[in-house]
């Protein structure tokens, strides 16, 4: 009988399986990429719908008290409450505070 040798192959590596090792491992990069964006984009999105929301909650806010703040300095008022306890003043002198303010402002 003869003796079979035994031939040992070398294994090189080939450009060819490291430049598809590399373009697999780069679509797979690619792909999580594009999803890790498209969530953290969408999570983004429905933060800024909240900021939004409470910006307009805000508004309205202090659009009211801008309203009540009128309201409570209108000059009318203040002369009618100084009547009411008996408090007799000369229309041309009362000043509520304030009034220059906005004047100055505006």
């Amino acid at each position: 009988m003869a003796k079979a040798k035994l031939v040992k192959r070398k294994r090189r590596f080939r450009i060819e399986g490291v430049a598809t090792l590399l373009l697999t491992l780069a679509v797979l990069l690619f792909l999580g990429a594009r999803i890790g964006l498209k969530s953290y984009n969408y999570n983004l999105s429905i933060e800024a719908s909240k900021v939004e929301e409470k910006a307009t909650t805000l508004k309205e806010t202090v659009s009211s008290l801008e309203n009540e703040v009128n309201k409570l300095e209108n000059r009318e008022r203040v002369l009618g409450m100084a009547e009411k306890d008996g408090i007799k003043t000369n229309q041309d002198q009362v000043v509520v505070m304030g009034d220059e303010d906005k004047k100055n402002n505006e």
